[in-house]
Formats: structure tokens, C-alpha cells, sequence
């Protein structure tokens, strides 16, 4: 799942307790994407999401979670924070590490081959937490997309820049036209949060959520490395086909680089991982190493296949 998807893709289409899968009308492959019941509104606030459709059925849902919610991305902040050694703000790329790892607690719920009392279903306070967490997912997302000067370095962003660039670029406006439900003091309440850093509170049990936390980053910062492999690769493949755009698709690749190198730092054994070779052989150690930490059998290849779908099409927005 790690190299065919990635952890957003992976876990949109799973389903919560309240029965709406968790990317909702954006529930990715859109093979899964199951159209529910939903009611809903044009959105009333000012900016790009204004008179767009918002979904009332799962923001119900996501509110009454609201405060749950912070206290899981809270856990997921202090366990990212310490292992960088930070207790003050996080940087552009921590909260976009940040995002992934809160993503990959439902993942490796579901992945994970020593998981207690496993469910089939995610929990609708995980769900709602997802739903919050992936507006710091798409905004980090499209900062490296976009080339923006402010994701070349991991240095803290405001919360009202954070704000300000997700209404400029749309990214509160989903692919197929829904925007963001939610009062923009809400949006900007758990903007604020996220951004604030860990501090000395302490945030929810992980322990009650996985059955062992240090596995649990482990994966999710094993699945970032991934990622950004794939999207360094991605990206210079781009670069060939594209030579007008040669430039900004080397650009994009320092970006996917440095911030795989940052996640490999944080564990010995994915540091240890060779960054010499084909894609094919590097692509597959790492995802060896993501099934090692899910204690399930490594794979003896990937597939051309594959392999051609993981890095095709052209998401660079400069």
C-alpha cells in the first residue's frame, strides 16, 4: 500500500464508525469512492470557498470530535517534536511530517500484523481528526507543488500565512468543487494548534489508540521517506520529458530530497537505507523496511506497472 498509494490515498476510502468513508466525495482510488447521503449548504464565509458546497452530514460529525481531535493531533505533535528535539513551534516541514504521521495512526491501525483488537472500522474521533489534519497535509503539499520559497527551508510559518496561502491557492476547494466546511475561526482555531508546538501538556494515550507508538512513527516517518523518494523521482522523469520546465522540476526535487533526508535522520535504520542505485532497488528496501515494522513478509519486487503508475502525471502547479 506505502509505494502503490501513499498513506492520504491509503486511508481515504476506509469507512468510520458513523458509516462515511473518511475522504468523503474525495475518498481515493475513486474506483472505492462510495457517493453517501449527504446534506448540504454553499459555504457562507468570505474568500475562495465562498459560495462552493460544504458538507453538513460529516461536519456534524467532525465537530462533536472537535476537542478529541486536538488532543490526538497533540500526542501525534509531541512524539514528532521530541525526536527532533523541539518544544516551541514546529517548522513548515514538522507539520507536514506532523499531518502524515496522524494519517498513518489509521494505517498502520489497519496494517499493523500485532495490532490488539483490531477493527474494521476507524474510530469517528480518528476520522474526525483526519478530517481536520489533511487541510496541514494539502497546504504543506502544495507548498512543495508550488514551488514555494517558504518550504525550502523547515522554518516556522505563521498561522495566518498558513491560512492566507490555502485560501490563495484553493486548496480549501476539493477536486471535485466541495470546499471546506467549518467557520473560518474554526479552520484557524486548529491552524493555530497545530502550530503552537507540543508544549508541556501532555495530548491522548497513543498506547490506547496502537498498540506500540514507537512502531507507529517508525512506519509513518518510513512512509514519508518513500513518498518523497518517489516524488524526487517523479518530478526528474518530468524534468527529461519537460525541458522548458527543467528548472522548477529540479526545484521540486531538492525539495522531496532534503525532506527525505530529514525523516531519515530520525531513525538509525532508515538512515542506513542507500540513496545510490536504480529507483526500482531503493524503492524496494524501503518498503521492505516499512512490512519489517509491520511485521508482515517483505516483497522480492515491484512491478513495472507499478512502478510507471506511482510516478506518472504532472502535479507541479509553477
Amino acid at each position: 500500500m506505502e509505494f502503490h498509494y501513499g498513506l492520504w490515498i491509503g486511508v481515504s476510502a476506509l469507512y468510520s464508525q458513523s458509516g462515511r468513508q473518511l475522504g468523503e466525495e474525495n475518498a481515493r482510488p475513486f474506483l472505492l469512492n462510495h457517493h453517501l447521503p449527504t446534506e448540504t449548504l454553499a459555504c457562507k464565509y468570505d474568500g475562495s470557498r465562498n459560495g462552493h458546497t460544504i458538507n453538513i452530514s460529516a461536519l456534524r460529525i467532525a465537530m462533536q470530535n472537535f476537542d478529541d481531535a486536538l488532543e490526538v493531533t497533540r500526542a501525534v505533535s509531541e512524539q514528532h517534536l521530541k525526536r527532533v528535539g523541539k518544544d516551541n513551534q514546529p517548522g513548515i516541514w514538522d507539520l507536514y511530517i506532523i499531518a502524515r504521521a496522524s494519517m498513518a495512526l489509521i494505517a498502520f491501525q489497519k496494517r499493523f500484523i500485532h495490532q490488539a483488537n483490531p477493527s474494521p472500522i476507524v474510530s469517528d474521533i480518528l476520522a474526525s481528526q483526519y478530517q481536520f489534519i489533511s487541510g496541514i497535509f494539502m497546504i504543506g503539499r502544495a507548498k512543495m507543488q508550488s514551488l514555494d520559497p517558504r518550504i525550502f527551508t523547515n522554518d516556522p510559518v505563521s498561522s495566518d500565512e498558513l491560512y492566507a496561502f490555502a485560501d490563495e491557492h484553493g486548496i480549501f476547494i476539493s477536486p471535485n468543487g466541495w470546499a471546506c466546511a467549518g467557520s473560518t475561526k474554526k479552520i484557524m482555531e486548529f491552524i493555530e494548534f497545530c502550530n503552537e508546538g507540543a508544549g508541556n501538556e501532555t495530548g491522548a494515550d497513543l498506547a490506547a489508540i496502537v498498540s506500540d507508538p514507537q512502531a507507529w512513527y517508525r512506519y509513518a516517518i518510513a512512509s514519508i521517506e518513500l513518498d518523497c523518494l518517489c516524488e524526487a523521482e517523479r518530478v526528474q522523469r518530468l524534468r527529461v520529458k519537460s525541458t522548458d520546465r527543467a528548472k522548477e522540476c529540479e526545484k521540486a526535487a531538492q525539495i522531496y530530497s532534503v525532506l527525505g533526508a530529514y525523516c531519515r535522520n530520525l531513525d538509525p535504520d532508515l538512515a542506513a537505507m542507500p540513496i545510490q542505485g536504480s529507483f526500482e532497488s531503493r524503492a524496494l528496501t524501503r518498503q521492505n523496511l516499512i512490512l519489517g515494522v509491520l511485521g508482515r513478509p517483505p516483497v522480492t519486487s515491484l512491478s513495472r506497472k507499478a512502478i510507471e503508475e506511482r510516478l506518472g502525471g504532472d502535479v507541479l502547479t509553477v
